[in-house]
């Protein structure tokens, strides 16, 4: 019988429809996409699901190393809070491995921009993943098109946009 983070897995790629994803792809599809959990867990989760052979990774590409076509996954599959806690403990006490704290996340500042802007956070964010995927592009990127095409300012946010988008 399968455990909780094969399920978990298989889950995942059976949902996205593919067999290989990139690190990037794998954290907005569990966090943004999925609504499974924030984007540190799924940081964590994909670290896991590494560290336990369930999963390999080449380069920048994930591969699930266990046949998810086999794994009985329940309709309407979400990760139980005991694994998303566990995932958050093991997490804790270790820092980051992207931001070393000369990068932080561009993304809040963005986020605020267009709070600041008169956008409801959600749908903004919601606007941004589905831009993200039309065009092929970060999110980041999305998010400073959006915002421009609404009139504000980013002008003071191209550079810490291209400077975090570059640095992964």
């Amino acid at each position: 019988m399968p455990n909780e983070l094969e399920i978990c897995l298989a889950a995942l790629f059976l949902n996205k429809g593919k067999d290989v994803l990139t690190e990037k792809e794998f954290t907005m599809y569990v966090s943004l996409d999925l609504r499974w959990m924030q984007a540190k867990d799924a940081d964590a989760l994909m670290k896991t699901l590494i560290g336990k052979g369930l999963m390999s990774k080449s380069g920048e590409f994930l591969r699930p190393q266990i046949d998810t076509s086999s794994v009985d996954v329940p309709v309407a599959y979400r990760p139980s809070e005991g694994l998303i806690k566990s995932l958050k403990d093991n997490a804790s006490g270790r820092p980051a491995a992207k931001n070393d704290g000369n990068s932080p996340s561009i993304l809040p500042l963005l986020v605020q921009k267009a709070l600041d802007s008169g956008l409801e956070k959600g749908a903004f964010i919601s606007e941004c993943n589905k831009v993200s995927k039309r065009m092929d592009v970060d999110v980041e990127v999305a998010a400073i098109m959006i915002l421009r095409e609404r009139g504000a300012d980013v002008t003071h946010l191209m550079n810490d946009v291209r400077s975090s988008v570059l640095s992964r």
